[in-house]
């Protein structure tokens, strides 16, 4: 049976120290994850519920991120409105999004590692947009459903995923 190379960790982005911050904070900035500034996005993470962590066992290297984020109500009934769902049950929920692999780390299906790490905290009805293949199937996997219709995001056609705990 083969090691594997990483461990896993997840908590709060408070409960990190500041160097483990701001590694999260430029993996999630180099991954292209968001748009912002490495600032911007240090705020973002700091509003997070939930953080998941994928690090290297041999040099403690944080090299894949999910985030349980908090997301402006705006944002979340514009992203059920695009998708032409009732936000009925979702009003507040949380998303899971800031998924991110390592360049140097990315084909070792770490992203759905990830995903499942997240999906395993997640309490109440949660959501997520993509428009990647790898998530999609990722989220499936972690038991979101697909809800809705596809609708033109800045990088491709995204699709809304919904989750509800058992």
């Amino acid at each position: 049976m083969v090691e594997k190379e990483t461990y896993p960790w997840s908590g709060t982005f408070g409960d990190l120290g500041s160097d483990d911050q701001h590694s999260v904070t430029r993996l999630v900035f180099e991954g292209g994850a968001i748009e912002g500034t490495t600032e911007q996005i240090l705020v973002r993470l700091g509003r997070t519920r939930k953080l998941a962590l994928l690090r290297v066992k041999a040099t403690d290297r944080i090299v894949g991120v999910a985030a349980l984020k908090v997301p402006a109500d705006a944002y979340r009934w514009n992203k059920f409105a695009a998708a032409c769902v009732p936000i009925a049950g979702f009003e507040t929920a949380p998303e899971l999004g800031y998924v991110v692999v390592a360049k140097d780390m990315r084909g070792r299906r770490l992203s759905g590692e990830l995903v499942e790490m997240i999906s395993k905290e997640i309490r109440d009805p949660s959501f997520a947009t993509t428009d990647s293949s790898t998530m999609m199937k990722n989220l499936q996997r972690s038991g979101f459903v697909r809800a809705g219709q596809e609708w033109q995001g800045q990088k491709g056609a995204l699709s809304l995923w919904t989750f509800t705990p058992r």
